[in-house]
């Protein structure tokens, strides 16, 4: 989801022709690495009446319906501009209401929710599009996220889960895996760094008895992504590596590594990072702290571009540019002992098995992918 301005749409029962360029893709079935809560003690604390996801409409927020819908929730409502996200990606179900648009504008929606509990995953996204357009990541990064915080606050919700960024805070001067405790750095690279970082002080203040002491607190859950991939993230200037390698070599052109390649990531499969937002939800002991959602395990970026090629049997060519100006992190890897101590979650998907699932998702949708995003140019990257 991106900046874009008021627009407002709703609907209930997404059809397939509401996809990207008009194609009548059909949605995408939930993958079968996707599965409800396996400990319904857990989802016991909170069961499932009204869901609000922000950005729901974005690979992760996709997902995220699906799983929620899986889990039994009674309603999610998805508010996203349909920048980045599409509405194809939704599953055709009487449950989802899509509302197109901004959330800075939140308050102005009739969303008729009880006490829901909210998945604010709508952001301007990411790095280079923040360095670009400082002024438009402001506005929904920052101004976006204070106004769900605020509307959620008046609605009583029961639980914000914020999704932060796990880029933000430490900065990348961080040695080894990286903890929620690490301090917070003043030298972030980029404005999405720091909105995303700003966001966390909202949620804080908010969870915080600080607004006064006949106002009750705002539970939240700050969640720090790491490299999420999977099904339903399109490939762009602005999108992550994995979808835009794949997309590249399922068109034979070459794979464009900015740096030497020996930089590493921590890359999660997007059904593992919803299994830790949904859990984060469902537990209190999470409201009010940090947690990473990733896997613990680095890649470096050469490995993952020679799995991309092998995975979609490519004739792709691997070429070096130069890393972008605010691109400092040769290492990036998350401590996700939290996460597993705190939320009984352990990331379950290996890289090999996410990008297998993430390229036949491709194959499936070529056409609705090619219609919204075109094909290829040999020298972009």
């Amino acid at each position: 989801m991106s900046d874009a301005g008021p627009r407002c749409r709703s609907h209930r029962h997404p059809t397939a022709d509401a996809g990207a360029g008009g194609t009548g893709a059909p949605p995408s079935p939930a993958s079968p690495l996707l599965s409800p809560l396996a400990s319904s003690a857990d989802a016991s604390l909170h069961p499932l009446g009204d869901v609000v996801v922000t950005g729901g409409a974005g690979a992760i927020g996709s997902r995220l319906v699906r799983r929620l819908l899986a889990d039994g929730a009674r309603r999610v409502v998805v508010v996203d501009t349909l920048t980045s996200g599409h509405a194809w990606l939704l599953p055709d179900d009487p449950r989802v209401e899509l509302h197109v648009h901004d959330v800075v504008d939140i308050a102005s929606l009739a969303l008729s929710v009880h006490e829901p509990i909210v998945f604010h995953l709508a952001a301007f996204f990411a790095n280079q599009n923040s360095v670009d357009h400082p002024f438009a990541d402001l506005h929904t990064n920052g101004h976006g996220t204070l106004a769900v915080l605020h509307w959620a606050a008046a609605q009583q919700a029961r639980v914000v889960v914020y999704a932060s960024a796990g880029c933000s805070i430490a900065g990348h001067d961080t040695p080894g895996a990286i903890r929620e405790d690490a301090p917070v750095s003043l030298h972030l690279d980029t404005p999405y760094q720091i909105t995303k970082a700003l966001g966390e002080f909202y949620c804080t203040w908010f969870g915080s008895s600080a607004r006064g002491a006949h106002v009750r607190p705002l539970p939240t859950v700050r969640c720090r992504f790491f490299n999420s991939f999977g099904p339903g993230e399109l490939p762009g200037a602005y999108r992550n590596v994995i979808p835009n390698f794949i997309w590249r070599a399922l068109h034979d052109l070459p794979l464009v590594i900015t740096g030497t390649g020996e930089e590493t990531r921590d890359f999660v499969y997007v059904d593992d990072l919803v299994d830790g937002l949904v859990r984060s939800a469902h537990t209190p002991a999470a409201y009010g702290e940090a947690i990473n959602l990733g896997t613990g395990r680095e890649t470096r970026v050469i490995d993952l571009a020679r799995d991309v090629i092998a995975a979609c049997a490519s004739n792709s060519p691997i070429v070096y540019a130069p890393r972008r100006a605010w691109d400092h992190a040769a290492r990036r890897q998350a401590d996700v002992s939290k996460a597993r101590a705190v939320l009984g979650h352990a990331p379950a998907v290996t890289v090999a098995e996410g990008l297998q699932e993430t390229v036949a998702w491709f194959r499936t949708h070529r056409a609705a992918i090619a219609a919204a995003v075109g094909v290829p140019d040999r020298a972009s990257t």
